[in-house]
């Protein structure tokens, strides 16, 4: 077609040979016939000029009015002069035909004489889009189209022809781009219903240029055909641009028909042929979609589609069948998945389209599965609802009415200035926004314009769901990262901690009460104690911290504890500990326990003292299931039974922004300086690592309460009263630190190494240094068997503590071993083929080392890591 295009060329320009050849002729027949009315006026102006002549001659016979009858003939020469030297008479001749001056006046306009040899329409316009020509076929699409009235004539512009059609503005916006570039173009048009009949109609529309600046429109219709890979049925006009794909099959696998949403999900070009299912999918996928077809029931899979550059995306498709045998004709849904929303949303890029109203009703408008809106106005913010559906109706709580301002459907926490930019944004591609109302919404609005640049449909897709999601997943994520950094920074700084608890020790043998610096030393050691509390929270968040399980009765336990926590809270807090029936026993560090729960209460009771000048704190024990706790909302706890702690306060409570920032260490609500910001994120660490979970709720004005989950033992796990009896028996404490042996000692930090062996030696004991795994491996290598014990760090660079041990295991001989980390392996004993370890968290002091050392070689073991 464009090769076509580019041989034609104007016929005439100002005026044609064959055109001067019919004019000279018809100038011929003319001039035979007399025309009376010209020969009497030439006939009046020679008697004028003749009497002119006469008065000029015989002045005295022209009387007083020979001046007039000579400026008479002046006027008439000069007149006659002009006419048939510079005037129309050099065109026309003397004796001029009808019309002929309207002829020569077109004589100069451009023809086109073989446009309507052309089957399609055809229209030539200028640079600009001003109609020039066009032919019959052009005028009977313009009549069909319901564009021209009856009072008007002439051929009218693409953009009138199909301005009816909001789908076709992009296409022959593009067109028009193109026509002024004096460049080619062609696009296949979009389906349209034309006249009164609303008759099913697809077109492609070529532009060329022409010489003498003019363009060349080819409009040939191409409905029906599959090459166009459109669909003819009035349905197709709403779905070819819906925010999700549609597709029709064909029973041997032949796509018919593909929307604009799926073909740019899959990149295929709007021109792409014989494409089949198997193309697209895996062969397990194509028999999902056919397995429902004898039934014709709508069929669900969730499968993978794929892209043209290979990669494949879970999408959800429905399927249901029509007819049957080779006849039959599928009709296939495809929703996007939401774990790929979350990660690729840029495929699912929502495109522009939008449809006049039916005035019968369009059930895949009222029935769709997201928001959409039809839209009045010049502007997005401004734009009025003429419609709704029901999805719309039910998100927005109702407000969704015709009439209703679209804007006011949304709120922007930045003022209305904001909401506007953000609605203007939301033009051909999706923005985030929420819905007004008590109950907000996370929504995407997509909103496309008409052919006029007016808004015209709007898309609302209800992203509630999907953001919470991606809220706990982020949160999650947070919480974890920040717990890995709190175990790498506590482990570091035990390391520091150690280095100074030891100098410090060292110092105070040689400065003793009454030295100068005496005090000094004591402050340091003040601010080291102070430290280990910090890095002991840290631990506890990290889940890092080193365990001491024990079995035990909560009963009992919070009746003794409650002595203590009456001494903690003021005077102001009245406390209530109310114990349930049947209560399961746990296994749990009792100690850890203790400091989550005096973290709450204390919590509990700066808040209450500082809003209400007191207040009531309540511990309620229970025993509780998962499904109870489901039941409150807390569908993250895990099924089983629990031991149940609620620790509620009647406070002021705290709003739903705060209590989502709670456990994340350092935030805090309290003044500057009164808090280090760590106490619930050691609560949270503390259940966390004891295997059960932490669930705060809390009410405006009336408090909160946590609600504590532990795992509660079986029947068969609780031990019995002797067992008991037995495990509860206190180690004996040596008072002589001093002792003999020989030990390998192997830690990283030099600092620390070296000044634990001065005080080992001092102490009596003989001892060998190793830097890391490797040098410790070698010395035992060297000495097999010649240590009675080894104290070996746990993380250290190249060959770590226990695979040291695993390493050596046939060098140690009857020698014991004693770990000594910034936070611990609870699993270490598994670690070792079950070979009896002891550990020792830092940081320690030298009297606490030597006092395990002691009961290392005496035999007494214990403190296994649990």
């Amino acid at each position: 077609m464009s090769k076509e295009a580019d041989t034609l060329e104007l016929t005439v320009g100002a005026s044609g040979p064959g055109d001067d050849t019919d004019l000279a002729k018809a100038g011929d027949r003319e001039s035979r016939r007399i025309d009376f009315l010209q020969l009497g006026f030439w006939g009046c102006l020679l008697l004028s000029i003749a009497a002119a002549s006469v008065s000029l001659a015989w002045p005295n016979a022209s009387g007083a009015t020979g001046s007039i009858l000579l400026i008479t003939m002046a006027s008439g020469g000069l007149v006659f002069l002009l006419w048939t030297v510079r005037g129309a008479g050099r065109f026309i001749g003397l004796f001029p035909e009808k019309g002929a001056a309207a002829r020569i006046a077109n004589a100069g306009a451009p023809r086109f004489p073989w446009i309507d040899s052309l089957d399609e329409a055809v229209l030539i316009t200028d640079p600009g889009g001003a109609p020039v020509a066009a032919n019959a076929a052009y005028d009977e699409l313009t009549r069909l189209a319901l564009i021209v009235g009856s009072g008007e004539t002439g051929p009218v512009t693409l953009d009138r022809l199909f301005g009816a059609n909001p789908g076709l503005a992009a296409p022959v916006y593009r067109l028009s781009k193109s026509a002024k570039a004096e460049t080619k173009r062609r696009e296949v048009l979009p389906p349209l219903a034309l006249g009164p009949e609303q008759v099913p109609a697809q077109f492609e529309v070529t532009v060329s240029p022409l010489p003498r600046g003019r363009v060349l429109w080819r409009i040939r219709r191409i409905a029906g055909e599959l090459e166009a890979t459109g669909a003819a049925d009035l349905k197709s006009l709403y779905v070819e641009d819906a925010p999700m794909g549609f597709m029709a099959t064909k029973p041997d696998g032949s796509i018919t028909y593909a929307n604009n949403w799926l073909r740019e999900l899959l990149g295929l070009p709007e021109s792409a042929k014989n494409i089949r299912t198997d193309d697209i999918m895996r062969p397990e996928f194509v028999k999902m979609l056919a397995r429902d077809r004898k039934s014709g029931a709508p069929g669900r899979a969730d499968i993978q589609l794929r892209a043209r550059d290979g990669v494949e995306i879970p999408v959800q498709a429905i399927t249901s069948w029509t007819g049957r045998g080779a006849d039959a004709a599928g009709r296939t849904v495809i929703l996007a998945s939401p774990q790929v929303l979350n990660g690729g949303e840029e495929r699912f890029a929502l495109q522009a389209a939008s449809r006049p109203p039916r005035p019968d009703g369009d059930p895949m408008f009222d029935d769709a599965p997201f928001g959409a809106v039809r839209l009045d106005g010049d502007r997005v913010d401004g734009a009025m609802i003429l419609d709704a559906n029901r999805a719309l109706m039910e998100m927005t709580g109702g407000r969704a009415t015709p009439g209703t301002r679209f804007a006011e459907l949304f709120v922007s926490e930045e003022g209305e200035g904001a909401l506007a930019s953000l609605l203007v944004d939301a033009i051909d591609k999706p923005v985030a926004l929420k819905t007004a109302g008590d109950e907000a919404r996370d929504v995407n609005v997509f909103v496309t314009l008409n052919s006029t640049g007016r808004p015209s449909v709007a898309y609302i897709i209800d992203m509630t769901e999907q953001r919470q999601l991606e809220q706990r997943l982020a949160h999650g994520e947070k919480m974890r990262s920040i717990g890995q950094l709190a175990g790498v920074v506590a482990h570091d700084f035990n390391n520091v901690l150690q280095g100074i608890i030891f100098n410090y020790e060292e110092l105070m043998t040689r400065h003793p009460v009454g030295d100068p610096s005496y005090e000094y030393l004591q402050s340091i050691h003040e601010f080291s104690s102070r430290a280990r509390e910090l890095v002991r929270m840290l631990l506890a968040y990290a889940r890092a911290q080193t365990f001491k399980r024990e079995i035990f009765n909560c009963t009992d336990f919070l009746s003794e504890f409650s002595i203590l926590l009456r001494q903690v809270l003021d005077e102001r807090i009245e406390l209530d500990v109310k114990h349930g029936r049947d209560i399961p026993w746990i296994k749990a560090d009792k100690n850890q326990l203790e400091t989550a729960i005096i973290n709450l209460a204390t919590n509990a009771r700066d808040a209450m003292i500082a809003q209400r000048n007191g207040g009531k704190l309540t511990i309620r024990t229970a025993r509780s299931t998962g499904k109870e706790a489901h039941e409150k909302g807390f569908n993250y706890v895990e099924d089983g039974e629990y031991l149940l702690i609620e620790v509620e306060d009647n406070g002021t409570g705290m709003p739903r922004e705060l209590l989502d920032k709670i456990f994340q260490p350092f935030f805090t609500t309290k003044d500057q300086g009164s808090g280090t910001g760590l106490g619930l994120a050691t609560v949270y660490g503390i259940i966390k690592q004891s295997g059960g979970y932490v669930c705060p709720v809390s009410s405006v004005g009336k408090g909160t309460t946590f609600y504590i989950y532990l795992p509660a033992l079986s029947a068969e796990e609780i031990p019995e009263p002797s067992d008991l009896a037995e495990n509860t028996k206190v180690a004996v404490r040596p008072m002589d630190m001093s002792g003999r042996g020989r030990i390998l000692l192997v830690e990283d930090e030099d600092g620390v190494r070296s000044i634990a062996a001065t005080h080992l030696r001092q102490r009596g004991y003989e001892v060998e240094e190793a830097c890391d795994g490797e040098e410790a491996l070698e010395i035992l290598e060297d000495m097999p068997g010649a240590f009675d014990l080894v104290i070996s760090d746990v993380v250290m660079p190249g060959m770590d503590g226990p695979t040291l041990i695993r390493e050596a295991k046939d060098l140690l001989g009857h020698a014991r071993v004693i770990f000594i980390s910034g936070y611990a392996e609870r699993d270490l004993a598994q670690q070792l083929d079950d070979r009896a370890v002891s550990f020792l968290p830092k940081p320690f002091t030298v009297r606490q080392l030597s006092e395990r050392i002691k009961q290392e070689l005496a035999g007494i073991g214990g403190m296994e890591a649990a």
